[in-house]
């Protein structure tokens, strides 16, 4: 084989190379449940009213514990008591007079501090309603 062949072989072999290696860190992490992604969130998720999870990320786990009221559980590195976290209702299930409420939970509903409370309802009380919830 020339030498020019053989040297252009072996730029194109090594690049194929370094190309599939960092093609294997620009794939997004998933989270453990759904596999969703969120550039500048820890966690996310989308969570049907019975409490299911549609897709998520650093989420680890979600508990419809009573009508309207769901606990997040986030990944072990997510301090739930210094997140801002932020949900809103799921567009094709809300009711026009929906409420969504969330907060930190700090052990007071979930039972443990890695959780995220999300609370739902309407005017007339407590509801089962889907929502999406981040933690930024």
């Amino acid at each position: 084989m020339p030498r020019i062949k053989k040297t252009t072989m072996t730029i194109a072999v090594s690049l194929t190379a370094c190309a599939a290696g960092l093609g294997a860190f620009a794939a997004p992490a998933h989270a453990d449940l759904g596999g969703a992604s969120g550039p500048g969130v820890r966690a996310a998720a989308v969570v049907n009213a019975d409490g299911t999870v549609v897709r998520s990320k650093g989420v680890v786990g979600v508990r419809r514990i009573a009508v309207g009221q769901y606990c997040i559980r986030l990944d072990s590195d997510i301090n739930a008591a210094s997140t801002v976290p932020v949900a809103t209702v799921q567009w094709q299930s809300a009711p026009w007079d929906s409420s969504i409420f969330v907060r930190p939970d700090n052990v007071a509903s979930c039972g443990d501090a890695r959780d995220v409370f999300v609370g739902t309802g309407a005017a007339a009380g407590a509801r089962d309603i889907g929502f999406h919830v981040i933690v930024p």
